[in-house]
């Protein structure tokens, strides 16, 4: 079958597959969109393993501010002194918490490891904050020319169970 060439309005697509338990991305240049990129290895995890995903793991600072995601989170945060790390706040595996919150709103709240709460919303913004970062970090390495502005399309899977509030507050995240 021919496919029709459409002139696609963005330069590339970014789709940030937020996991369960690892997180990842893959981006396809809308030049060759049969090539399929996979995002660059992470460092972390076991020692001489080529990790395609992450931990699904962010860690805020005592005051909240984003410090980093996935596997620098989980060692930086498992490194820490325990005195020290009680005022961290560090959550993992948290995504399917929104799955399973019968009353979820714009202002439900995590649980941090250490029993501290915070806005679920600002939560996932973090997270997928770090993922645009990193995206367009090595789309700017790898093509430097590519225009800041509206030359990617985001495409972030959420699970196929979740019902439309899930959904809604995912893309309210993104935002």
């Amino acid at each position: 079958e021919a496919r029709s060439h459409q002139t696609a309005s963005f330069a590339v697509v970014v789709a940030i597959d937020f996991g369960t338990t690892s997180s990842g991305y893959a981006f396809s240049f809308s030049s060759d969109p049969e090539a399929i990129h996979m995002m660059r290895k992470w460092e972390g995890g076991d020692p001489g393993v080529a990790n395609q995903k992450t931990p699904t793991s962010l860690l805020l600072t005592p005051e909240g501010a984003f410090h980093s995601f996935g596997y620098t989170a989980r060692d930086y945060y498992h490194d820490l002194d325990p005195e020290e790390a009680r005022d961290w706040l560090y959550f993992e595996k948290f995504k399917m918490k929104i799955h399973s919150t019968s009353d979820l709103t714009m202002k439900t709240e995590l649980e941090a490891i250490n029993g501290k709460k915070m806005a679920a919303l600002q939560v996932f913004a973090h997270a997928l904050h770090f993922f645009k970062q990193h995206a367009v970090q090595e789309l700017q390495d790898q093509c430097p020319s590519l225009p800041e502005h509206d030359a990617i399309r985001w495409v972030i899977t959420v699970p196929a169970i979740w019902k439309q509030p899930a959904k809604q507050f995912m893309r309210e995240a993104a935002y």
